[in-house]
């Protein structure tokens, strides 16, 4: 009798299920069914810009488990766009994450677990007015967390994360030890941590190429500050002073 595989943790769930080729009629196109656990290996790997060995860290599987997920979904889609066949994402082994797809660390504080970063880009993209009127945020890289230190020059590993309300000017020094010291995924986490937050902008010294391809999806802007107090940047950022990157300025692992 084989072994009952162990389930696969999932962070997302897609709010379209079944695609379908124009052209051809419903009743007479061929179906592909792609697992959910299949989705979420390559979301984690080609959207969010994950390692393999975090990617399957973060389902629970082991490396050779996920290679053979994103395989076959790869195969799975290739098959329809060239042959023409409809696709509907269903099954899998699975099972909901509700603590986020990464380690979330910061949870505790925003009260949200981490989501896709199409679907946080979804609740960027919101006006202040379908958001019930809360102002949008702004998060910016500090050595110690207070308006008057300096701005930390990683974005990733830096020390701390402050979270500034663009409108009332509130603000929330979040603690980033644990992605600091992070192995690898360092960006990637604090993106989607600050995704989550909120933030319409990011403001740091230096970004690298996953931790700014997580940003850039879900809408956020990143400027760059070096040199200056978390306080001036702010300042700077809302006179329309700071620089603002185009892409990543740094390699990985920054």
């Amino acid at each position: 009798m084989p072994r009952p595989t162990c389930k696969r943790r999932i962070g997302f769930q897609p709010k379209a299920v079944f695609f379908k080729p124009a052209g051809i009629p419903l009743g007479v196109v061929q179906e592909i069914v792609i697992g959910h656990d299949e989705v979420e290996a390559m979301r984690l790997k080609n959207l969010l810009g994950y390692p393999q060995e975090e990617a399957a860290n973060q389902m629970g599987v082991s490396q050779p488990t996920f290679h053979r997920l994103i395989n076959a979904a790869h195969q799975k889609i290739t098959d329809a766009i060239i042959n023409g066949k409809a696709l509907r994402i269903d099954g899998g082994n699975v099972t909901i994450n509700e603590e986020t797809v990464g380690p979330c660390h910061w949870r505790k504080h925003w009260g949200r677990g981490c989501s896709s970063a199409e679907a946080v880009a979804s609740q960027v993209s919101l006006t202040q007015e379908e958001r019930g009127g809360i102002p949008m945020k702004v998060a910016i890289t500090s050595i110690d967390g207070t308006l008057d230190g300096m701005v930390d020059e990683r974005f990733g590993r830096a020390k701390k994360i402050v979270v500034v309300d663009d409108g009332t000017n509130s603000q929330e020094a979040v603690d980033n030890v644990t992605n600091m010291n992070a192995a690898q995924g360092a960006g990637i986490q604090t993106a989607q941590n600050v995704i989550q937050a909120g933030a319409k902008a990011v403001i740091s010294g230096h970004l690298g190429p996953n931790a700014f391809r997580v940003l850039s999806t879900a809408g956020v802007e990143v400027y760059t500050a070096s040199g200056m107090t978390v306080r001036d940047a702010l300042e700077a950022y809302k006179a329309g002073k700071l620089p603002k990157l185009t892409g990543a300025d740094v390699e990985g692992h920054w």
